[in-house]
């Protein structure tokens, strides 16, 4: 028992060294790739220790839904009612472009010809999820992670990169249009009390979801279970970031307990298929942005903040730095990555099985 405990408490330090090594070097999700990286290499090396991750990634996932369900609060809700048709057109069409970029992504890397990368693999690659997020729903259906990861994370790289210059461009030939449009709901913070009732109501709701067989259930079901938690008492919660990180590297270690030669062999293979998805998915998020300035009140900047596929914080914080809607752009976002993760792996599994 104690020499269990001691090499889960090894591995744990040995992803936070990677954390910690990333995050110095700047990469996207350090705590996520870092982890994975460092204890990969522990894995391909023959030196990870004969222990079960199916814990830590259970663990993990309900934290990570809770955090997601913070927010799918009152605010968010009541924004969504009055921008319900755009806010559906654009998760709608994140579906579909997702949908397209998985298909892209197993024809490019030669998939119809007995290609290295599997369909599932493929489909996965190209939704617009978000690293964390789909490297989960990856990890529930046993397909290569270390593929998904790399793949999501060129794509928000490269988002990263050139979203800035088009949101500039945007703001330039905006017109009068509003940049701010909405105001949050305010509501009464949570008390130790209510984070005590929220610890154990995402619990269940992870293990309900999980024993249902849902794709990725545990995830989903901490994230429904703790939104209208939040919703129901009207009031809102926080967390600390380090538990955001704490949760990133138990994933991080279950996905590099999954790493082999055999994925090492395959990242050579994935760079053009890469680079084919984040082109379609750029293109495609901004006709849907450009949708969305055509039928909306909307500046042109909010609205391409709006449909970027690149991660909620970083795309909140770029909003606010140059004068956009925080707010709205949070709102989308929220649709999105709910969306793409609850409906997702349901247009996902009946083809790979």
């Amino acid at each position: 028992m104690m020499s269990r405990l001691f090499a889960y408490c090894a591995i744990y330090a040995l992803g936070g060294a990677g954390f910690v090594v990333f995050k110095f070097l700047r990469i996207p999700n350090p705590a996520l790739l870092g982890s994975m990286f460092a204890t990969g290499v522990l894995n391909i090396a023959g030196h990870f220790p004969p222990i079960s991750t199916r814990f830590i990634s259970f663990t993990a996932n309900i934290m990570i839904g809770t955090m997601i369900g913070r927010q799918i609060d009152r605010a968010v809700l009541s924004r969504m009612k009055t921008l319900l048709r755009p806010v559906v057109i654009q998760t709608v069409g994140m579906l579909g472009l997702s949908f397209a970029c998985g298909c892209v992504m197993f024809i490019t890397s030669g998939g119809l010809t007995g290609g290295k990368i599997s369909l599932s693999t493929a489909l996965i690659c190209g939704a617009a999820g978000g690293i964390t997020e789909m490297t989960a729903f990856g990890m529930s259906i046993d397909t290569d992670v270390v593929v998904i990861a790399l793949t999501q994370l060129f794509r928000v790289v490269i988002a990263l990169t050139i979203i800035p210059y088009l949101s500039l461009f945007g703001k330039r030939s905006g017109g009068d249009r509003k940049s701010s449009v909405s105001v949050p709901i305010s509501s009464e913070e949570f008390s130790g009390r209510d984070y005590s009732i929220l610890a154990l109501i995402s619990l269940i709701g992870g293990l309900v979801g999980y024993l249902l067989g849902v794709p990725t259930g545990a995830m989903l079901g901490a994230m429904a279970a703790s939104g209208v938690f939040a919703i129901l008492i009207k009031k809102k919660y926080g967390f600390d970031v380090r538990l955001r990180y704490f949760a990133q590297i138990g994933l991080g270690l279950a996905m590099g307990q999954r790493i082999s030669p055999n994925s090492t062999a395959l990242l050579g293979a994935i760079l053009w298929p890469a680079l084919a998805v984040t082109a379609l998915m750029l293109t495609g998020s901004m006709l849907l942005a450009i949708l969305l300035y055509k039928t909306t009140d909307l500046d042109l900047t909010t609205c391409l903040l709006c449909t970027a596929p690149a991660g909620m914080s970083q795309i909140g914080a770029f909003a606010e730095e140059i004068g956009a809607d925080p707010f709205t752009a949070t709102v989308f976002h929220t649709a999105r990555i709910v969306g793409i993760v609850s409906i997702y792996p349901w247009i996902v599994l009946p083809m790979i099985r």
